[in-house]
């Protein structure tokens, strides 16, 4: 994973390198899309947990974008300040062995950024 990740934003543009990541204070909403516990052959125990994000960028991308990006003009002091702000999305997988006695790392399997790690 970590080594796709790293081809994919070699070829991305800055604003887009710049859209990918989110401050915690500009995450306005997530929510786990889908948890699941499974076993695998050998009776290893594991669960699989998609995350969503929904978070403001101020990474300069096109106003017109087909997946709906959508686009917020905050006001900051007085109507002659002005910032633009887009909501994006992003899908996160993360996965855990739970076998007993197994140390409890999470991993990363799968990374979602509409319309900017296509």
């Amino acid at each position: 994973m970590i080594q796709m990740l790293k081809e994919k934003l070699c070829l991305l543009s800055e604003n887009h390198r710049s859209a990918l990541a989110a401050d915690m204070d500009e995450i306005m909403y997530t929510t786990a899309g889908d948890v699941g516990i499974y076993y695998d052959d050998s009776g290893r125990k594991f669960v699989s947990i998609l995350m969503r994000f929904w978070y403001l960028s101020s990474a300069d991308l096109p106003d017109e974008t087909p997946d709906g990006t959508k686009v917020f003009q905050v006001v900051f002091g007085d109507e002659t300040t002005k910032e633009t702000k887009r909501l994006l999305t992003a899908n996160y997988e993360f996965r855990r062995e739970f076998t007993q006695g197994v140390k409890p790392d999470w991993t990363i399997t799968r990374i979602e950024h509409p319309k900017l790690l296509e």
